[in-house]
């Protein structure tokens, strides 16, 4: 049985789905897509709680969409779900969806060589487990890279999924991060001290390349972690 607060963060996708992004449904409910980003990704507040939507907060939003009082606390059926820009299930298939950066970043935003080259990808569950080692997709969505900064880890020209549950840096890898109001996609590195070191892959980036000290983590939000790349080159028969 789902807790209310998966109940509200599985609402909240679905809202997302019906408004076409975040940040249309922010300026609908007059709230910052920041704090829609961290109440269905459960970031930790300043007391290490996970941020989560309060009844009456749902109420509010209820009554701004037009939603019947208590339409927040009704679960979902889970096989015919809409979770905007995060997977879908249906009975045969899961949809990955291009994840909206610019709303979940606020202001931040990462800058892609390229036009999205996809925005979204369906896959037979029954491939799920040979293509991905998994069947659960559950807050995984697609992300276009930013430019070379991380090649080869990741092509300019590919297409990567993000897993969107991951709010706070666990292990080295490859984040997308909101920090001091800029936005990156870059690998974070634990250092001596608590220090993370952030890194483009890219060596001609390495003049760009900076550190978070620890009474700087206030200032860095997580938005999730880099899991899997697809290349998108052509080749020409």
């Amino acid at each position: 049985m789902k807790t209310i607060e998966e109940t509200y963060r599985e609402k909240l996708r679905i809202l997302i789905a019906e408004y076409g992004s975040q940040a249309t449904l922010a300026r609908q409910i007059e709230k910052n897509p920041a704090q829609i980003s961290q109440w269905i990704n459960g970031t930790p507040s300043t007391t290490g709680k996970p941020r989560s939507l309060k009844s009456e907060t749902a109420r509010e939003i209820e009554r701004k969409t037009g939603k019947p009082i208590g339409w927040f606390d009704q679960p979902e059926d889970k096989d015919s779900q809409t979770i905007g820009s995060f997977s879908s299930r249906k009975n045969d298939s899961t949809t990955l969806n291009l994840y909206d950066v610019a709303a979940s970043c606020g202001h931040g935003h990462i800058n892609p060589e390229f036009p999205d080259l996809l925005r979204s990808i369906e896959l037979p569950n029954s491939a799920l487990q040979e293509l991905l080692g998994t069947a659960n997709l559950k807050n995984v969505s697609l992300c276009p890279p930013d430019g070379d900064s991380m090649e080869p880890t990741i092509p300019r020209r590919s297409i990567t999924l993000i897993k969107t549950d991951i709010a706070e840096f666990i292990n080295s890898g490859i984040y997308l991060i909101t920090f001091q109001g800029y936005t990156y996609i870059k690998r974070l590195a634990r250092g001596k001290g608590g220090v993370l070191h952030v890194t483009s892959d890219n060596p001609a980036y390495s003049k760009s390349n900076f550190d978070i000290l620890p009474d700087e983590y206030d200032q860095l939000t997580v938005h999730g972690k880099f899991w899997k790349v697809l290349p998108l080159d052509f080749l020409d028969l």
